[in-house]
């Protein structure tokens, strides 16, 4: 179990990582779908050279990997959604509330049994990263109307949360991972062009050049990211390992600060103090 807790803080790191690298993007819709591309590549290449073997069709394997891919798209196409209407700030602590939902459906679904203080450690989490990424805003119907489809977002992800680990306890693990990746890059590069009705809009954003550097970087920490956290996931309960993929937050914060030069404040030590004890309680609980 200290492995598969040490790949998901491991993938957390790189989602970290690719994050950053969408913040300092030129184009962040298009380049979101750049490294979906990429991602896809770089785990289809890892795929063929180290498991071979994982290239037998799957009936369940093949309908876990699109049924998560297709949630997980869902996700990111509403929470960019939710960004027309509210501030990032505002938005994405409610995108992180999907772990509130997986700890139900996983109860019913993959009977799983999360202890009180499992729930606490949770919710810790949760609560950090509210903490770190809150701010103080206007309150008006548009703003309250993308906190809600940022509440969407999550309640979406929490469906392919479910899918995602039933398909890593799949008997073809890799081949899911593979699947879930490539089906992810064709599900974003279709949402982007239907989210785009317009020829001249969709024409401006497909000539836009393209940051080779940042693609190729972005597509191998999102595969890394991918990867440990389903090699993680295979050992560990859905409803802790959904949770302790927050610290991405925290990570993210971090390397803000080192590298962007981003402030730090009283108000992200607290959230950071509040994550790291949620984390101490997950771990004791594994």
């Amino acid at each position: 179990m200290s492995l598969s807790f040490g790949l998901i803080v491991i993938s957390a790191v790189f989602h970290a990582v690719w994050n950053m690298l969408v913040k300092i993007s030129d184009d962040k819709v298009m380049y979101n779908v750049h490294i979906q591309i990429s991602t896809a590549v770089f785990i289809t290449i890892y795929t063929v050279i180290f498991y071979p073997n994982a290239f037998y069709y799957h009936q369940p394997t093949v309908i876990y990997a699109l049924l998560s891919s297709f949630f997980f798209s869902l996700y990111q196409h509403f929470t960019a959604v939710s960004y027309k209407y509210a501030d990032v700030s505002m938005v994405y602590p409610v995108t992180t509330s999907s772990p509130l939902f997986i700890i139900i459906w996983a109860y019913f679904i993959l009977d799983e049994r999360v202890s009180l203080f499992g729930v606490l450690g949770i919710l810790l989490v949760l609560a950090g990263c509210y903490i770190m990424n809150i701010t103080k805003s206007k309150g008006d119907k548009k703003g309250f109307y993308g906190i809600l489809i940022a509440l969407l977002a999550a309640f979406l992800y929490s469906f392919g949360a479910m899918a995602d680990k039933m398909g890593v306890g799949s008997v073809n693990t890799h081949l899911y991972i593979m699947l879930m990746a490539d089906f992810m890059s064709l599900y974003s590069v279709l949402f982007t062009i239907f989210s785009h009705r317009k020829a001249r809009i969709l024409h401006k954003k497909i000539n836009i050049s393209i940051q080779w550097k940042l693609v190729i970087f972005g597509g191998l920490a999102m595969g890394a990211s991918t990867v440990t956290y389903r090699l993680g996931l295979i050992d560990m309960q859905i409803s802790y390992a959904s949770a302790l993929r927050q610290i991405s937050s925290f990570f993210g914060v971090l390397m803000g600060l080192i590298f962007l030069k981003e402030s730090y404040g009283l108000q992200r030590i607290i959230g950071s103090i509040v994550i790291i004890t949620g984390i101490i309680l997950i771990r004791l609980n594994l």
